[in-house]
C-alpha cells in the first residue's frame, strides 16, 4: 500500500475541532511557560511586566481568532503610535488572567492600565472603532471552559488611561465588523444552545457612549460548537458572517447572518422556524464555508450524494459539493461552481458542466485512486447504473512515477514532497471525456496552512 500524504489543513483543523476538545483549548496553554522576549520592544515590555507582576509570570496566548501572540502591539490611543497589550498570569497559581495595556513613554514603556479577569485565558482579541471616534477600541473575549461560552469586554482610551466596560453578553463565536456599513464597527456574537437558553445571534453597537442590542436573530438548537467562522462580502454588495457548526453524530449545517438595512434587522435567512435548524445547509461531510473560487466573496457549500449512493455512510468523496453565493436581493442561492473533494491526498476537482447529472464516482483508498465514471440510464433499473470510467486520478510516489511502474498513459498534474498526482483518460472518444488540459485546470490542491 503506498504512504498517505499529510492531512491537508483545511481538513485538519475541521477534524481536530469534531473531535470533542473543549472551548478555545483552555488546558494545553496553561501548562507552558513563554519564552523570553527578544527583540528590543518586545525586551523593554518583558522588562516592565517582570516589575510589575513579579519575574514568575506567565504569558497567555489567545486561543483562537487572527490575534495569536500573548504580547500584541495596536494603535489604541489614536496617536500613529502602536501601545503593547500584554496577557498574562502573576504565577501558576493565579486564579486570575491579566491585561496590561503599555504606552511608549520616550525610550520605555509605561503601564496606562492593567485588568484582570477570573478566566484560564484570553480567548480572542479583536480590534475596531466601535464610537466613531477615528481609533480602535480593543474587544476581549474572555474564555470559559465551563459551558463553551466566554465573556465580553471592551478597552477603550480617554483621559490618558485604558478603561474597561464590562459587557453582559456572553457568546459561543465573536467577531468585529462594520455590518450596517455607517462607518462603525458593530460586535456580534453567536451562542450555541446551553440549557434553556436557545441558540441565538445578536449585534452590538455603540449608540450614545453606551453598548445596546442593535438586533437579534435564532440559530440552529441542535449546533453544538462552530468550526469555522468567516466575516466578509457575502455577495457582490452585502457583508455578513458565515458560520459552520457541528451538530450530533457530526452533522454539520451552514448559517449565514447579515444586517438588512431596509428592515432594520440581524437577518438569518437559512433558519427555518418550523423544525428550529438550518435543514438547507445540513450535511454529512466536514467541509466548511469558504472563498472557492478567489473573487473575495464567501461561498457556502450544499452536498449531495452522487448517483449510485444512498443513506448516510458512503465516504465524503462521494458527495458532490456545490459551492454558491447568497442572493440577499432575491432570497436564493447562485451556484458558483461544484467540486469533488478528496480529503485524505489534499485536492478537490471541479466538475464540469457536461458531467452535471450525468456521472458519479468511486475512491480506491489501495492504491489512492479516484474514479469517475458515466451514469447512465437502464431499462432495467431505474435509478441507472454504472457505465465507462472517464477518468482516473491516482497519487503514484516519486519514486514509482520515475521508475514509471505502472504509470503508463498518466499524465503529471501536481508533485508535493514525495509524491506525484496523475490523471488518466481511459474513454478518450467518449462525447463525456475531458482533455488532458481541461483536468489540469479542474484539478486544484487543498491550500495548506
Amino acid at each position: 500500500m503506498k504512504r498517505w500524504a499529510a492531512v491537508p489543513a483545511l481538513f485538519l483543523a475541521v477534524a481536530l475541532t469534531l473531535s470533542g476538545c473543549s472551548f478555545a483549548g483552555l488546558d494545553a496553554q496553561t501548562l507552558m511557560h513563554a519564552p523570553k522576549p527578544t527583540g528590543e520592544n518586545e525586551a523593554d515590555i518583558q522588562e516592565l511586566l517582570d516589575q510589575t507582576a513579579g519575574d514568575q509570570i506567565i504569558l497567555k496566548y489567545p486561543a483562537t481568532g487572527e490575534y495569536r501572540s500573548a504580547i500584541l502591539e495596536h494603535d489604541v490611543c489614536g496617536d500613529q503610535n502602536r501601545e503593547a497589550i500584554a496577557f498574562y498570569q502573576k504565577d501558576e497559581d493565579s486564579a486570575t488572567t491579566n491585561v496590561m495595556f503599555m504606552q511608549k513613554d520616550g525610550k520605555s514603556w509605561k503601564s496606562i492600565g492593567t485588568f484582570g479577569s477570573q478566566a484560564a485565558q484570553p480567548d480572542r482579541v479583536c480590534f475596531g472603532d466601535l464610537d466613531g471616534g477615528g481609533r480602535d477600541e480593543v474587544v476581549v473575549g474572555w474564555g470559559s471552559g465551563m459551558n463553551n461560552t466566554g465573556s465580553i469586554c471592551v478597552y477603550y482610551y480617554k483621559d490618558g488611561r485604558m478603561n474597561e466596560q464590562k459587557l453582559n453578553q456572553s457568546y459561543t463565536d465573536l467577531e468585529v465588523m462594520d455590518f450596517d456599513g455607517d462607518g462603525r464597527d458593530e460586535i456580534f456574537t453567536a451562542n450555541v444552545t446551553v440549557g434553556d437558553q436557545p441558540a441565538a445571534a445578536h449585534l452590538l453597537r455603540v449608540k450614545d457612549g453606551a453598548m445596546e442590542v442593535m438586533g437579534s436573530a435564532p440559530l440552529d438548537t441542535g449546533v453544538t460548537k462552530y468550526v469555522s467562522v468567516q466575516t466578509g462580502l457575502i455577495n457582490e454588495k452585502q457583508k455578513g458572517v458565515v458560520l459552520d457548526g457541528v451538530k450530533t453524530g457530526n452533522a454539520m449545517v451552514t448559517e449565514l447572518l447579515y444586517w438588512d438595512g431596509k428592515k432594520k434587522a440581524l437577518e438569518a435567512p437559512f433558519y427555518d422556524p418550523a423544525t428550529k435548524t438550518a435543514k438547507s445547509t445540513a450535511r454529512n461531510t466536514s467541509v466548511v464555508s469558504r472563498d472557492i473560487n478567489g473573487d473575495k466573496i464567501i461561498e457556502i457549500p450544499i452536498v449531495t450524494l452522487m448517483p449510485g449512493y444512498t443513506g448516510t455512510t458512503a465516504d465524503e468523496a462521494d458527495y458532490l459539493t456545490d459551492w454558491h453565493r447568497y442572493d440577499t436581493a432575491t432570497n436564493t442561492f447562485v451556484r458558483v461552481m461544484s467540486v469533488v473533494i478528496d480529503y485524505p491526498d489534499g485536492y478537490w476537482f471541479s466538475v464540469p458542466d457536461m458531467w452535471r447529472g450525468k456521472i458519479t464516482a468511486k475512491t480506491d483508498p489501495s492504491t489512492r485512486s479516484f474514479l469517475f465514471y458515466q451514469w447512465m440510464q437502464s431499462p432495467q433499473n431505474a435509478a441507472g447504473v454504472l457505465g465507462p470510467q472517464l477518468l482516473k486520478i491516482e497519487v503514484f510516489t516519486k519514486k514509482e512515477w520515475e521508475s514509471h511502474a505502472g504509470t503508463k498513459g498518466y499524465f503529471e498534474l501536481y508533485e508535493q514532497d514525495s509524491a506525484v498526482f496523475a490523471a488518466y483518460l481511459p474513454s478518450p472518444k467518449n462525447q463525456l471525456s475531458m482533455t488532458e488540459q481541461e483536468v489540469r485546470e479542474a484539478f486544484e490542491p487543498i491550500a495548506r496552512e
